[in-house]
């Protein structure tokens, strides 16, 4: 096991109902003002989440400014937008409620308004530790990204999506209520659902010793996903399956998982560059991704692989037969995907092969100029993967 530091300060407090009480919460922060950022979507209205938060808000004494029209892959104009208005209003903590794109946008519009710094150069780019930043507080109504309780931030800005990762960012309290996620509809689930498992391939699938306590907590919430995605589906108001998912999502990827090891991020640095170019669905875009950067890089630890298909998948590991246990797997994977309405082509996400040469000149590189930590990759090797989603 490798040296670390594991910093997790976010309060979370799970279970039905929650929610009424987020003003009682956000009140021993001492927050004299609160921006409620959210999608502005039906969905909210008609469960009338969003009012039972104000209503919240009203009986602590807390105002508040309400903050909507958030869409996926949130972009730092809107940040920007949220910036002024915080300024202007005087506001000193973040409620945001929904996914990722809306925890993130509050995450930067956290930073960004304690700074005079370009936030996108400074923080996104050159990666420059955070100073100081606003508190926020997370309130999921999706089991996906788990940014309720991670220290990333993902934000795009034209074609380009970058992430900003730092602890400070990370919320000081989630409200979990896994009813909220009820009346999703069936392919967010999923999508949410496999980003579970794609934050932690990128810590199971590392270089180096095992990890023998971290190795069987990465294969436990695969199996977690796996189990309850599509009873979920089938079940939308099952209480327990929704519940399993939505704490998956949170020690999938507060780095629980990846303690101790390097962690390997090709196929986020890849979708994140198709969900740049082409606002699509991230949790479809690392569907697509996850079975051609495996039958990619799988040669290069064939025993990591063929450990992963035998304790997630349980396939009998073939001894005789390593190479054909792994492709039968990748394959087992994809359908499973496949299964639960998730595209597995790039195709389908409206990637065009001729912007395929740009879309791997601008994946996120190390200090090597190469891509990945399970095996370094190149441009060439990048436009290879491709070839096995195409």
């Amino acid at each position: 096991m490798n040296n670390f530091m594991f910093y997790s300060p976010t309060r979370f407090i799970f279970g039905k109902g929650e929610e009424m009480n987020v003003g009682n919460y956000i009140s021993q922060y001492g927050a004299r003002k609160v921006m409620v950022l959210h999608y502005g979507t039906d969905f909210e209205f008609e469960t009338s989440l969003i009012n039972k938060i104000f209503a919240s808000l009203d009986q602590a004494g807390i105002p508040y400014v309400d903050f909507k029209g958030i869409k996926p892959n949130p972009t730092i104009e809107t940040g920007d937008r949220g910036v002024a208005v915080v300024k202007e209003e005087h506001v000193d903590f973040l409620l945001a409620v929904g996914g990722g794109s809306v925890i993130d946008t509050a995450k930067y519009i956290g930073v960004a308004a304690l700074t005079e710094e370009n936030v996108w150069d400074e923080y996104f780019l050159k990666k420059t530790p955070v100073g100081t930043t606003l508190p926020v507080g997370a309130l999921p109504t999706i089991a996906g990204t788990g940014s309720e309780g991670s220290f990333s931030c993902v934000m795009t800005k034209g074609v380009l999506k970058r992430s900003l990762n730092d602890d400070k960012i990370r919320p000081v309290f989630a409200l979990m209520n896994p009813e909220l996620s009820y009346t999703l509809p069936a392919f967010q689930t999923a999508c949410g659902a496999v980003d579970i498992m794609a934050h932690v391939h990128e810590r199971y699938f590392t270089r180096g010793e095992d990890n023998y306590l971290t190795d069987n907590l990465g294969e436990s919430i695969f199996r977690t996903v796996i189990k309850y995605l599509p009873i979920a589906l089938r079940e939308p108001e099952n209480y327990n399956a929704r519940a399993q998912l939505l704490w998956a999502s949170v020690l999938a990827h507060n780095d629980s998982c990846g303690v101790g090891r390097v962690t390997e991020g090709t196929v986020h640095g890849i979708q994140s560059e198709i969900g740049g170019m082409y606002d699509s669905a991230h949790g479809a875009g690392v569907a697509c991704v996850t079975p051609g950067w495996m039958k990619y890089v799988y040669k290069a630890d064939p025993r990591r692989f063929a450990r992963y298909f035998n304790r997630v998948w349980e396939m009998e590991y073939d001894t005789y037969d390593v190479e054909g246990m792994i492709l039968e797997g990748i394959e087992r994977q994809k359908q499973f995907y496949v299964s639960v309405g998730i595209p597995v082509h790039y195709s389908e996400l409206g990637v065009k092969e001729e912007d395929i040469p740009t879309l791997c000149s601008t994946v996120r590189r190390g200090p090597d100029g190469m891509a990945g930590n399970f095996m370094k990759l190149s441009t060439d090797d990048l436009i290879n993967i491709y070839k096995l989603f195409k």
